[in-house]
């Protein structure tokens, strides 16, 4: 029997596809690092969950926006805050369960241990207890990371990310890095470390996985149900051989478990014979030019001086949204700000306080915004702000005051306390245009109104252009 069939029947106000009605736009987490079962390429998203997801959803007429969310912990706390809607292979618990309601198991995955321990054969099945007395590096918010703590025989090192985990690993400040058998599997054969050993762990709890869904949806867990009761055999298996080509069901032999360990023993340790020391240098500068590769694409599209989305991906943004909208039929505000008094500081203390207090503004107004919301520089001290999500005039007005209050309070650059207020715009698509132009054209009309009026203040776009 299912963990969740235990679960007492929720109940809500309409039938799940009244409900389904409703929302033709479902937000889904995408976590940094988490390959090969969610990750952003440069084409979109994809992994083994993304086709599973679109698979369950293929007879439902809703978007699947894919939404970044960081850190596996930051996205735990997205879905408990209702910033994204779903989150993939999540493990129940009863804690989680409290913020966060869940479908059907829908694929099980056993973790696994990566060590550099001499005395530990390649591919063979690890016993938690064979743990006890090591230091254990382990992803912040798995799951498992609780269960190797109350052991009370382990010392748990909580890592951000599996590139921290793997480092800690390589540099011997950790004795194991543990983490879902398919991922360490896909980092292994994309970066072979050499002299590691890797093992399915056993006697774990947690190898069944959910999708999390945010619980005030709860009429949307039914109607998963429905797209994974529907996926077939066929279905599975096919996913299988394209992601994996191996096995990822439960109730395997140890004699299965060894063999699957075995595999991918002799496959790292072919690459490390292989390779040996050129491979780790080669993996370097790959990581290297990756890294390059990612700091042109982030030049291209962010303002160098306050790390904000620039002109570039202000345009691409707003497109997304009008886009968006389009299908949906749902309002969106857009926001333009200009810093009041700003020239002053620059000609009264020199550039380097104007741009402090430029970089310390951004950071402000990015805490005041929600992670769907996009605040960008136009340029100079002008920013734009797109509110997705505020459909009505008085939510994108109580967001525009909120940053005049905000904004006003003082900053402190080199010892100096400096003050600026701000002055807002406030433009609705489609009521204030139907482009990006004409949208822009109008907050930034609006703002000036804003400006002409006594500054420090917030002014709605007129509808006469």
């Amino acid at each position: 029997m299912s963990l969740l069939t235990l679960l007492p029947a929720p109940t809500y106000a309409y039938a799940p596809d009244a409900w389904l009605e409703q929302h033709s736009t479902i937000r889904v987490g995408v976590p940094n690092q988490l390959q090969p079962l969610i990750y952003e390429t440069e084409n979109g998203v994809a992994g083994l969950d993304v086709d599973l997801l679109k698979q369950f959803t293929a007879a439902m007429d809703v978007e699947l926006v894919w939404t970044p969310c960081g850190q596996w912990q930051e996205c735990l706390e997205a879905i408990s805050n209702k910033e994204i809607d779903i989150l993939t292979s999540v493990s129940y618990s009863v804690e989680r369960n409290q913020s966060m309601d869940f479908t059907q198991s829908y694929w099980s995955m056993p973790w696994a241990a990566l060590t550099m321990d001499s005395t530990i054969r390649a591919g063979s099945s690890l016993r938690t207890s064979e743990l006890h007395g090591q230091r254990v590096a382990v992803v912040k918010g798995y799951s498992i990371e609780s269960q190797l703590v109350n052991t009370g025989r382990i010392e748990v090192v909580s890592v951000s990310d599996i590139d921290e985990g793997i480092d800690r690993l390589r540099n011997r400040m950790v004795d194991s890095y543990v983490d879902s058998l398919p991922i360490l599997v896909d980092e292994l054969q994309e970066y072979p470390l050499p002299g590691s050993k890797l093992s399915v762990l056993d006697s774990t709890q947690g190898n069944a996985l959910y999708l999390a869904v945010r619980d005030d949806w709860q009429p949307l867990v039914t109607i998963l149900n429905r797209g994974i009761n529907s996926l077939t055999p066929q279905q599975r298996d096919a996913l299988k051989r394209k992601w994996y080509g191996y096995e990822l069901e439960q109730g395997w032999s140890d004699e299965e478990l060894l063999e699957l360990g075995m595999k991918i023993g002799s496959v790292v340790l072919l690459v490390i014979l292989s390779f040996g020391i050129w491979n780790s240098r080669l993996r370097k500068e790959i990581k290297a030019r990756k890294a390059a590769e990612r700091h042109i694409r982030h030049i291209a599209t962010h303002d160098e001086l306050t790390g904000l989305p620039n002109r570039n991906l202000m345009q691409d943004r707003l497109e997304q949204s009008l886009r968006q909208s389009e299908r949906t039929q749902k309002p969106f505000s857009v926001l333009f700000l200009d810093l009041d008094g700003f020239k002053q500081i620059n000609d009264d203390f020199g550039h380097n306080y104007g741009d402090e207090l430029l970089v310390q503004a951004s950071q402000r107004m990015k805490t005041l915004l929600r992670r769907s919301d996009t605040v960008c520089r136009h340029g100079g001290d002008e920013f734009v702000v797109i509110l997705p999500t505020a459909v009505a005039v008085g939510s994108a007005l109580a967001v525009a005051r909120k940053l005049v209050v905000q904004l006003a309070k003082p900053y402190k650059v080199k010892k100096q306390q400096l003050e600026v207020s701000v002055s807002i715009g406030v433009a609705m698509y489609p009521a204030h245009g139907t482009d990006v132009d004409k949208l822009l054209r109008s907050a930034d009309k609006a703002m000036y109104a804003a400006k002409a009026a006594g500054k420090n203040d917030v002014r709605l776009a007129s509808t006469d252009g």
